[in-house]
Parts: structure tokens; C-alpha cells; sequence
């Protein structure tokens, strides 16, 4: 039902559409072009007016297309942020990170876990993924000094602030959006305001923390963030995974060359948060020192 808000919305505003829509093959297959780059006559157009030139100057099979694509994109943010990183969002760490560190890291997509409270890991398991981390290509450098994780964390910075960038540039380039008529980069605030249900699991998972003996607590490895927590962190990241599908659906009448450039860019984007991530807490808690 999703997939159709966007065209309930524009139907609504249907009547304030007043200035001249630009010819149908101009303006409905038009990838990368912004709602700025059309003419809608003498009284100049803006972004409602763009949406509704193009959906209601499209034929059916067009809209048809529209529609899945808008599917599709409703699926991105939960599958690139969770479901495509099963137990591989867990990172190892050798004793609890700091709150704050903490919060930045969940916000990023990792579950930081100490070594040895992995439900469902054997020995073996903790023991691959150490030799992983001192031998890796991706790793190995970082685990060698101090020093060398401070310029990895540093270069993943702003490989992450590129992905952004790139990101942002795409919401304001692809097709018209429900809710990027309001604000154009919303997407990209979609990812940032990750630090809200984050500070949430944080704070229930140190409220946890301080109850058990021995001040660690078995985490077991989920496809989704805050599963094994109490209700009010899974209903903050339920919320926040709603709040993703509603703002990539809107963004609506996107073309296949649109929407292969979305699944690229949001694939970088969440591979970078967590590279970052990874990087923060081999820095703070090597596991790998112990």
C-alpha cells in the first residue's frame, strides 16, 4: 500500500497544479533531472507542480513502472541496513565501549559485543574471527599500532562523508518526492537520525549491564537491531525502519537508471557506516590485545 502513497498525495494536490506541464516526452522519462530544470510557462514551476506533471502525463504502463519502482525503493533501507548483514554486524570488543562510542556505533549499524557473549558462538567462531582481524586486508592494518587505526578511522570518516555527499546529490537529482518537496535531503537525514533509537538501546543496554554479576551480557547475533532488548528499544528501531520505507517510497516516478543509481549509493553508503564503525572499535576495544 505504501507504494501508492505518494500518487494518493499528489492526486490530492492534483488542483493546485495551475502553470502548463512541459510535453510528456520531456518530462516523463527524464533521469537525473530535478523539478528546477523544467519550465512550467510564464509563473515558472516548482516541485508539487514537476510531480504532478509527470504522473499525471504518464500512460499506465509508465505508472505501472513508477509504481514498482517505488517498491523497490520502499525495501532498500531495511535490507541494506539489516538483513544483508546477518551475524556479520556483530564486532567483537574487549570489554563494553564508552557510551558515547557506543551510540555512534550502533547509529552506524554494528552490535559492538565482547568477546565471549556471542550466543550460538563456539570457540572456534571467536577464534575465526580474531584470525580474521589480525590477517585480513580490510583489518590488518588497523590492528598493527594505534597510530595506523587513527588514520584508518580518519580516511573511513570521510569515505563515509563522500558517501553522503553522493547520497544527498542523488535525492536532489533523481525524480520528484512526496516528502523532498518539503526537504530535499531526507534520505540522507533518514541515516543520520540513526543516533535516536541508538541512544535508546544504548541506554536500556546499560541499565542491563549494571544488573548482571559480572557486568556482560549474552547478545545473541540478529538480522535485526534491538531484537534481544526490551520492548522500548524494539519499538524505537521499528519505528526508525518505518520511518526509512515511508521516505524512500516517496521517492517517487523514478526511472530503472534512477533506481539502479539509489541501490549503488545506499549499498556504499551502509557498507561505509559500517567499515567505520568496525574501524571505531577495533580502536577503542582491540579484542585482539587481550
Amino acid at each position: 500500500m505504501t507504494s501508492y502513497l505518494p500518487y494518493l498525495l499528489i492526486s490530492l494536490l492534483a488542483p493546485l497544479a495551475t502553470a502548463e506541464c512541459p510535453d510528456p516526452s520531456v518530462i516523463v522519462y527524464s533521469p537525473f533531472k530535478p523539478w528546477f530544470a523544467f519550465d512550467y510557462g510564464p509563473e515558472g514551476g516548482d516541485c508539487w507542480s514537476a510531480a504532478i506533471c509527470t504522473l499525471g502525463q504518464a500512460d499506465a504502463a509508465r505508472n505501472q513502472q513508477f509504481a514498482a519502482t517505488a517498491l523497490v525503493m520502499g525495501l532498500l533501507p531495511i535490507f541494506f541496513r539489516d538483513i544483508a548483514w546477518p551475524e556479520k554486524r556483530v564486532v567483537l570488543v574487549s570489554r563494553p565501549l564508552p557510551a558515547l562510542v557506543e551510540v555512534l556505533v550502533r547509529a552506524l549499524g554494528l552490535e559492538p559485543v565482547v568477546n565471549g557473549s556471542v550466543a550460538g558462538w563456539s570457540d572456534e567462531d571467536v577464534r575465526r574471527w580474531l584470525d580474521w582481524v589480525s590477517t585480513s586486508p580490510v583489518t590488518a592494518a588497523s590492528v598493527r599500532s594505534r597510530s595506523k587505526r587513527k588514520v584508518v578511522v580518519a580516511v573511513s570518516s570521510v569515505a563515509l562523508l563522500i558517501s553522503y555527499a553522493a547520497l544527498a546529490l542523488v535525492e536532489i537529482y533523481s525524480k520528484r518526492t512526496a516528502l523532498g518537496c518539503l526537504y530535499p535531503v531526507i534520505a540522507l537525514t533518514w541515516f543520520l537520525i540513526a543516533v535516536a533509537p541508538a541512544a535508546l538501546h544504548v541506554l536500556f543496554e546499560g541499565h542491563r549491564r549494571r544488573k548482571s554479576k559480572d557486568g556482560v551480557n549474552v547478545t545473541r547475533a540478529s538480522a535485526v537491531q534491538g531484537a534481544d532488548q526490551a520492548w522500548p528499544v524494539q519499538f524505537g528501531w521499528a519505528v526508525y525502519y518505518i520511518i526509512g520505507t515511508l521516505v524512500y517510497t516517496s521517492i517517487m516516478a523514478i526511472t530503472p537508471l534512477e533506481l539502479f543509481v539509489w541501490v549503488v549509493v545506499t549499498a556504499i553508503v551502509t557498507g561505509a557506516s559500517k567499515m567505520l564503525g568496525l574501524y571505531i572499535c577495533l580502536m577503542v576495544r582491540n579484542p585482539v590485545e587481550v
